[in-house]
């Protein structure tokens, strides 16, 4: 054995060839198998299939609605089909043009899925059709505040006769 192959438990700190990966109150540690009798309950014992999912990087969540500043017309999926069939193009040749399943394409025009942004953009890129609106907001009063706080914006005052 040589130095490098050398473990150390990281309670007792004596030297072990064989030592575990435990968690212990959301901490891990490697112990060996004397101190984990002690713990019991107390030590979750960790295996290499929990450690590789966890190392595993996560999927970013995928944006269904159009962002902020623009709307889906709500017969988008009148619209798609339509163009599609004026092109004499069936669901799977959109389907190969936009590169998703033939499903995706049927729930979009059934009305069942809302594209995501991307989609969309494709969809009116590829059939020439127009799917997102920008929204119209309604305009906002501004009302200026003061600089500073003032002792009437922290205080409720009370009418006279009140308690």
């Amino acid at each position: 054995m040589t130095t490098r192959d050398v473990l150390y438990c990281e309670i007792c700190g004596v030297k072990a060839e064989n030592l575990y990966r435990v968690l212990i109150d959301e901490s891990e540690f490697n112990i060996c198998a004397r101190c984990l009798s002690k713990l019991g309950s107390k030590a979750i014992i960790i295996t290499q299939q929990e450690r590789r999912e966890e190392n595993k990087p996560k999927a970013k969540p995928v944006k269904t609605y159009p962002p902020e500043g623009y709307d889906l017309v709500e017969d988008f999926g009148e619209r798609v089909k339509r163009a599609r069939e004026e092109r004499g193009w069936s669901e799977k040749v959109l389907a190969q043009k936009l590169r998703v399943s033939i499903d995706v394409i049927r729930r979009i025009e059934s009305g069942k899925y809302k594209p995501t942004i991307h989609l969309a953009r494709s969809l009116e890129n590829i059939l020439k059709i127009k799917l997102l609106t920008p929204t119209e907001e309604a305009e906002e009063e501004v009302i200026s505040k003061p600089d500073k706080v003032t002792l009437g914006d922290i205080v409720v005052i009370r009418k006279r006769g009140e308690k």
